[in-house]
């Protein structure tokens, strides 16, 4: 075996390892992002970043949170908290998203203030307005 073979196997024995890693990271991100409650789909944008940025959006016992597609860190970009939380009716979006058929629309606004808007699947957005409205397991269980 001449040296160009056998360093060329090792490159791609590490590109192959690599690659491997990072399959094994996307899986057990993506799962720990969605045992913490229901998973879809969504593309946010700021007031700082006009751009659509495509996402999943999870809703949790008392935040609305989105995490990025890629990246390593399973922490959520931005984290809303149920409370202050604000959902503007939904609209036909007429930009085109990939990864997402037929958007709509939804302004978020934390405690009377625009903090940014979502783009999500009609029934994600009717699914996210559900969830805003009703309580949370366990919360004023004893109201008659």
């Amino acid at each position: 075996m001449s040296f160009l073979t056998t360093t060329t196997e090792w490159i791609l024995g590490a590109l192959l390892l690599i690659l491997i890693v990072l399959v094994v990271w996307a899986n057990i991100r993506r799962r720990r992002i969605a045992g913490g409650g229901f998973v879809t789909l969504a593309a946010v944008r700021t007031q700082a970043s006009p751009r659509w940025r495509l996402g999943q959006l999870r809703m949790g016992a008392s935040t609305l949170e989105w995490f990025t597609i890629g990246g390593p860190s399973s922490r959520p970009k931005y984290a809303w908290s149920r409370w202050n939380l604000d959902l503007g009716l939904p609209k036909r979006l007429e930009e085109d998203i990939p990864g997402l058929s037929d958007p709509v629309r939804v302004s978020v606004r934390i405690a009377g203030e625009a903090s940014c808007e979502l783009a999500l699947h009609e029934d994600a957005s009717k699914a996210v307005r559900a969830w805003l409205e009703s309580s949370p397991p366990g919360y004023n269980t004893n109201v008659a």
